[in-house]
């Protein structure tokens, strides 16, 4: 019976040289792969030429796209979405961690904890971008057939996750996604996690970040 069920594929795109040097990209669209976002990308590739999608969605920003075109190759017509795009920083993009704990002391500990108490002048409300996230993920599902592949970022797999399984947005960074993750959900009589934040197809030098820059201790 289970084969017969639709399965979800959600994929965090590859490290970003952002990423590599620890900036705060969000909603920038022009932030390309760095190597190792381009071999870990490579690497997935190889991982999906197996599986089967009757679409592919992938966020408009850079990264998300270059992850997308190198894993499937140009085998498969992908569709780019703005809403699929990560939350916006706003002044917060382009510092480095770093420079926003200095600048902003505390903030960036609260926003991994409760990041709805936390305001950052010209980025998007968390309350909205979780509303559009799970929306747009809702909708992809509602308006399609058969499995599919979403290509996007952190946050917006994140939020989706705590959305289908009843949890706070407060929780959004409980899940641990790298770069390149597959996370599978099963579409049944609710939706059911099937794999979360898997890298088993990357190794030892490709398996970047643990997910979102966390503050450095």
């Amino acid at each position: 019976m289970s084969d017969a069920l639709r399965r979800i594929h959600l994929v965090r795109h590859g490290e970003s040289i952002w990423n590599a040097g620890r900036r705060v990209q969000g909603n920038h669209g022009e932030v390309p792969l760095s190597e190792l976002g381009r071999a870990q990308a490579a690497l997935l590739g190889e991982r999906l030429r197996g599986m089967e999608f009757s679409r592919v969605f992938c966020s408009s920003t850079e990264r998300a796209v270059e992850t997308a075109r190198i894993a499937l190759g140009g085998d498969r017509p992908i569709e780019y979405m703005d809403d699929l795009r990560e939350i916006s920083f706003g002044s917060w993009e382009g510092l480095l961690v770093s420079e926003v704990q200095e600048m902003y002391p505390g903030k960036m500990e609260l926003w991994f904890r409760s990041p709805s108490k936390v305001t950052i002048e010209g980025a998007e409300p968390f309350g909205k971008f979780h509303e559009r996230a799970s929306r747009t993920v809702n909708g992809l599902i509602e308006s399609t057939e058969g499995d599919i592949l979403i290509v996007s970022h952190g946050g917006v797999i994140c939020a989706w996750l705590t959305h289908i399984l009843g949890m706070s947005p407060e929780d959004i960074w409980s899940f641990s996604l790298p770069n390149t993750s597959l996370t599978t959900v099963i579409i049944d009589f609710r939706p059911r996690l099937r794999l979360l934040g898997d890298v088993s197809h990357l190794d030892g030098k490709t398996l970047g970040f643990d997910g979102m820059p966390a503050p450095e201790r």
